[in-house]
């Protein structure tokens, strides 16, 4: 009678175990999660304060560095002022130079000091000398979407998404914000269970 019952517990054991080396999707969906640190805050840094409208008039050159680089920066600050997230102050300011030899030069720009509004105080990460960070959204693991077990069972590729999610203000203008990305995670199967590689 002991035999037998010892014989049951112990095909009992080690069918329990085999089911148990089948990788899962909620397993590999949390150990995904653990190991790439999901979710992951993605955010953007606005600088405080800028200057355009750059001209100058006159016999002497002057050269702005950088200018073009940032128009794109610019246009997105403008971006976020439209829709009440950021305040712009805008200062005029104007140079003349004399030079014997080049004649009198006149530059003339604006400054623009970028401030956050109530609204846009509220998705603040970091207030640093110059710039703010904000966020824009969490990126996180959608849905596993496939497992496929190699060599014996003792490996698995698994199949996945990931997309945006919790999107703030300051993410709504950017076109990638309801991107759903695939990725490809690998797992080997361990004597103490399944580990990603």
């Amino acid at each position: 009678m002991k035999k037998t019952f010892f014989l049951l517990i112990g095909i009992m054991l080690i069918t329990t175990s085999s089911c148990q080396k089948k990788l899962n999707r909620e397993d590999a969906k949390r150990m995904i999660s653990s190991n790439k640190n999901y979710p992951v805050k993605k955010n953007y840094e606005i600088i405080k304060a800028f200057k355009k409208d750059v001209n100058t008039d006159g016999g002497g050159v002057t050269v702005v560095l950088g200018e073009d680089e940032f128009k794109q920066k610019q246009s997105i600050i403008e971006q976020f002022a439209s829709l009440g997230l950021l305040k712009l102050t805008e200062t005029p300011h104007r140079e003349e130079t004399s030079n014997f030899l080049l004649g009198t030069t006149v530059r003339t720009w604006t400054v623009v000091e970028v401030s956050l509004t109530d609204n846009g105080t509220k998705y603040l990460v970091q207030n640093n000398s110059g710039t703010y960070i904000v966020n824009l959204w969490e990126t996180d693991v959608n849905d596993v979407t496939g497992i496929q077990e190699l060599e014996g069972n003792k490996s698995a590729k698994v199949d996945y998404t990931i997309s945006n999610k919790n999107i703030t203000p300051f993410g709504q203008i950017f076109n990638d914000r309801n991107e759903v990305i695939s990725r490809i995670a690998y797992f080997s199967l361990y004597d103490d269970g399944w580990r990603m590689q």
